[in-house]
């Protein structure tokens, strides 16, 4: 009956939460996502958003294209995000969350993840692909930038799969970043890697189709999270 209960009580969070984000969202671009589903694990929240593009970036991506889309929504993220962070916190007490967020905007699909890195990092569950998804990770960054120092990947549910990835920045990067080009490094990385990602071989490594993929840094921790929505396990 305890059990029932605290899950009752976690799914009216995950409910809140969703309701949170969808407001936040709709107050900030003018139109909020058809659907927000949030995932939770004691050190993990992943806030899926679908079938999300509103009237003024539609207008936004008619007169620039998808650039100008991508540099609205930074710009927007940086009000929406603390305000989210604070309903998340309020919800679920979580404490020391690093926050990342994409977008695949051809798809009008979004994500958001707030992850405690050190808890996530000393996980003792190890799955059988954990290891292929590290190394195939470890393969494409080098492709793109270099080796990351540290790279872990972690199951959230049985559609979604985190990696991190720690040290990552090459020289000429962090020189870009200090001399306020953090925006347009970002768009560049996101389209490159992305790129490279789609191309990996992570069907094959974890049997099942993948749907979706995000990634974003940050530049100033030098920390990435990549995320795969996947058809279920």
């Amino acid at each position: 009956m305890v059990e029932k209960n605290e899950e009752l009580e976690v799914k009216n969070k995950q409910k809140e939460v969703s309701s949170s984000v969808s407001k936040e969202l709709r107050d900030h671009f003018g139109r909020g996502p058809e659907s927000v589903f949030v995932s939770l694990t004691p050190c993990v929240v992943v806030i899926h958003i679908r079938n999300f593009l509103s009237p003024i970036e539609s207008v936004v991506m008619k007169q620039e294209g998808l650039k100008g889309v991508e540099s609205l929504r930074e710009i927007l993220m940086k009000s929406v995000l603390p305000e989210i962070k604070t309903k998340i916190s309020a919800s679920f007490d979580i404490k020391d969350f690093e926050f990342f967020y994409d977008w695949n905007i051809d798809q009008k699909s979004g994500m958001i993840i707030g992850i405690h890195w050190d808890k996530i990092d000393r996980q003792e569950i190890e799955k059988s692909f954990y290891g292929a998804m590290n190394q195939e990770i470890r393969k494409i960054s080098e492709t793109a930038e270099k080796q990351p120092e540290h790279v872990f990947t972690y199951q959230v549910n049985p559609r979604t799969i985190i990696s991190g990835r720690e040290g990552i920045l090459i020289r000429i990067e962090k020189e870009l970043i200090s001399l306020g080009s953090g925006e347009t490094l970002q768009i560049a990385k996101r389209r490159l890697e992305k790129r490279l990602l789609n191309e990996g071989e992570f069907n094959k490594i974890l049997g099942v189709s993948v749907q979706d993929i995000f990634v974003h840094w940050d530049f100033e921790s030098d920390k990435s999270i990549i995320v795969f929505i996947t058809d279920p396990f």
